[in-house]
């Protein structure tokens, strides 16, 4: 089965809905693993079956005229359990990774990556520090997290626990982290990348 980034994140936008997927194989190479959108501005994350490996792959898109177009993206090379069930606590990281910068417990959320790119707004003269950012971050929860919610959106959690936020402002924004009962477990201050 073929992989179309661009397709399979169209579908993933329209639907902003994802399945659970136990693996990957030969007859199924890629998955859906989440999605964010804000405006014209949409990030997509799949989980996609490599060679011995499989991989986290996130794109950004941004809509004009009426259509949305594929600024960029990246991948992440995963352990075999990207699919499966989050864990009551997340595995410790060492001590430099980037989920000491969180502000909650990382046993509980943990930043896992993030990326951005710039978005020229179609013009063909921008420069390389014109346009705008558009920035994501992943977290990644553990089974005690229910729902995040950040700048009036509320996120559910996926059955694996990772979750993409995207974000054209400026300086990140607060995430509040919640159980199943809605009880406030704390607040994230994720740092995007920026260039």
């Amino acid at each position: 089965m073929a992989f179309d980034v661009y397709a399979e994140s169209l579908r993933l936008i329209e639907s902003r809905h994802v399945e659970p997927v136990p693996r990957l194989s030969r007859r199924r190479r890629f998955a859906p693993m989440g999605v964010d959108v804000v405006g014209d501005v949409a990030v997509t994350m799949f989980a996609r079956r490599g060679v011995g490996c499989s991989l986290s792959e996130t794109y950004v898109l941004s809509r004009r005229d009426g259509h949305w177009r594929l600024l960029g993206g990246g991948s992440d090379a995963e352990r075999n359990d990207l699919l499966a069930d989050r864990p009551a606590w997340l595995p410790e990281e060492p001590a430099h990774g980037p989920g000491d910068h969180t502000g909650i417990d990382p046993s509980i959320v943990r930043l896992e990556g993030g990326g951005g790119v710039r978005d020229s707004g179609g013009r063909a003269d921008w420069v390389h520090w014109s346009g705008r950012w558009i920035s994501y971050v992943v977290l990644r929860v553990s089974a005690q997290v229910a729902s995040l919610q950040t700048d009036g959106r509320q996120l559910v959690v996926p059955w694996h626990g990772r979750v993409v936020i995207a974000s054209t402002k400026r300086r990140p924004s607060g995430v509040k982290v919640y159980d199943d009962r809605g009880q406030l477990l704390g607040e994230v201050l994720p740092q995007p990348s920026r260039s």
